[in-house]
């Protein structure tokens, strides 16, 4: 029994003596947990935004709009009159449906006539999307026996026509493609630059790299990542290859997609060697990126609704580039949006790309003092 305490406590002082195993072995299920917290402490979606077309400005439809407002589910944000650019409504609003209201409703179904409300959702998250359809479902049902017990007809007073727009048939590939994409590549590029940066000073090789870049930091940080950025052209070419081989959905004009992919790959780049500089070991880089690369994921609100999440994980999220990138890929690739569509989400990919550029150069000119 001594020898197997003595063990413990051999192992309690190696667990602890290294910087990086209780940060990974502790400080990753604590940051998982609080983050899952964070995002998930709900448990279910509400006041998700839409919008209403109403053609018709009688009190039936004021009834239905105010009920489906009163939907804990839904947010009626904006009343229209007519159905005109939906397509930005989805893209540039974070609109999750549309009910449109048609014109003489209210005459309609005192006439028994059993009129249609047509009802739009943006099924790209289908997890907001099933609950966007069943608030208004719900909605609609109610004002129809309302409506059915006031005239004494047992049919339904009017028809609801669905219609799920950019994966009608939701298909669970095409939704997570993008961001599954995006989560390899980000892991590729980040882990591989960290590593060749703490290669560097774990093999002792600072001092002849510095030699050679002539006591330049830019021309490190540029020429180091310059063979990877042209690794990662070959890349973004085999991945739309597979968009032809699997038949998922293209973009009509695939340079956004190129662009947003581009900064997104310089951006992880200029992350990944801050990390490798942070640690003086690949391993201590490595362990730290795996910390990482769940959170990210988490917080970036492709699954969880962005809109959602508490305002720690949006702060947290809008720290890595996984974030605005799949929100861009998500509206050039499913939505058919053009590259004034996602202008919010490249800003952002460019405000972080120049943070980490700028964190990078000054590590690096601390990491070549040794």
């Amino acid at each position: 029994m001594k020898r197997f305490l003595t063990l413990i406590k051999r192992e309690m002082k190696l667990f602890f003596g290294n910087k990086i195993a209780p940060t990974l072995y502790l400080g990753g299920p604590i940051l998982y947990a609080v983050l899952f917290g964070v995002v998930y402490v709900k448990g279910k979606l509400n006041d998700l935004p839409i919008v209403v077309v109403d053609k018709d400005h009688t009190p039936l439809s004021r009834q239905l709009t105010e009920m489906l407002s009163e939907q804990d589910v839904l947010t009626v944000k904006a009343v229209r009159q007519e159905a005109v650019g939906l397509d930005k409504l989805f893209m540039q609003d974070s609109i999750y449906g549309v009910v449109e209201i048609p014109y003489r409703f209210e005459a309609d179904v005192l006439q028994g006539r059993h009129p249609e409300l047509v009802t739009y959702i943006d099924n790209t998250n289908i997890l907001a999307s099933g609950y966007v359809n069943r608030g208004i479902a719900a909605t609609v049902a109610t004002l129809n026996a309302i409506e059915g017990a006031k005239t004494g007809r047992p049919a339904e007073a009017f028809h609801l026509n669905t219609f799920r727009l950019f994966n009608p048939s939701s298909n669970y590939f095409l939704y997570i493609w993008p961001a599954y994409l995006a989560i390899i590549l980000q892991a590729v590029v980040v882990v591989v630059l960290a590593l060749s940066f703490a290669s560097e000073k774990e093999n002792q090789k600072t001092g002849e790299l510095v030699q050679l870049a002539g006591g330049s930091a830019l021309r490190i940080l540029l020429a180091k990542g310059s063979f990877y950025w042209l690794i990662s052209i070959v890349l973004l070419l085999v991945y739309k290859l597979y968009f032809h081989l699997f038949r998922a959905i293209r973009p009509p004009d695939p340079l956004p997609v190129y662009l947003i992919s581009i900064i997104f790959i310089l951006s992880n780049s200029f992350l990944g060697m801050v990390a490798g500089m942070a640690f003086r070991s690949q391993l201590k880089s490595l362990q730290f990126l795996m910390v990482l690369s769940t959170p990210i994921f988490i917080a970036s609100g492709f699954v969880w609704p962005y809109d959602q999440n508490g305002s720690l994980a949006v702060v947290f999220s809008l720290i890595f580039p996984f974030t605005p990138f799949v929100q861009g890929a998500r509206i050039l690739l499913m939505e058919h949006g053009s590259l004034g569509d996602i202008a919010l989400q490249i800003k952002v990919q460019c405000a972080q790309l120049g943070v980490y550029f700028v964190v990078a150069y000054i590590l690096c000119r601390r990491w070549m003092k040794g």
